[in-house]
This record gives structure tokens, sequence and C-alpha cells, in this order.
């Protein structure tokens, strides 16, 4: 019998980001997955990407400007809060070079400097 894909979590966090700015994170993540959830511990505007030139090219993008078609964006959430973002339904997520790496950028939008959080869930669909 075939083993069913594992669901598995990972998590980055950014010390003291001031509010308004943004951070470039990587996370470790399979090679493709179904993103589930999107979690951050303070109000913050996350957005994953399939690669690093995909991520600089949308650096100039405001937050109320959907992304284009085809630009390299997995997904997107923004919180008012420590929160938790369901993916409904499941995002496919990949590195589009087929490495296991998920490069994100994370804003924080609180009042204050803080130490954000952001947590992925996901289902592992590729090694």
């Amino acid at each position: 019998m075939t083993a069913l894909p594992s669901r598995g979590t990972v998590s980055q966090t950014v010390a003291s980001l001031a509010s308004g700015a943004s951070a470039d994170v990587s996370f470790t993540t399979p090679k493709t997955y179904a993103l589930l959830k999107i979690e951050t511990s303070h109000a913050a505007w996350v957005t994953l990407y399939t690669d690093t030139t995909s991520r600089t090219a949308d650096s100039g993008r405001s937050e109320t400007t959907d992304p284009t078609p085809g630009s390299g964006v997995i997904a997107e959430v923004i919180t008012t809060g420590a929160a938790t973002q369901l993916i409904t339904p499941g995002t496919i997520g990949f590195n589009s070079v087929a490495s296991t790496t998920t490069y994100a950028k994370i804003v924080n939008k609180s009042a204050f400097t803080a130490n954000v959080q952001v947590t992925l869930t996901y289902v592992k669909l590729e090694d």
C-alpha cells in the first residue's frame, strides 16, 4: 500500500523587524507541496515566491495591487494581528528550479518593532 503524503510545518522568525519594514526569508519546504495555511505572530503582509528573481521583481508592488499572473507569487496573506489564514482552496507551492526552498517577503504591519514569526502548514507532494 502506498503511503499517504505527510503534513508538515516550517517557521521563520525575523528578529526586531521595525513597523512597516520588510525582510526577505527562506523556508525549507518540499520541492512541491500543497499550502494549507499561513500563521503570523503579529500583523504582517507575507508573500511566498517560487524563486528569488520573482521576489526581487515583485519588491515594488503595493499590498493593494494584485500580483501579475505568472509573476512567481505562490500566495500572500495580510493579517491585522496574530492570525492563522487558511488557504482555501489549497494552493500548490513549488520552487522553479526544483530545490527545497520557498522564498518569502515578510512586512511588519504592527505599530511597533517586533519579532515576527511566520509558520507555513503544507502537505508534501514531492521530495
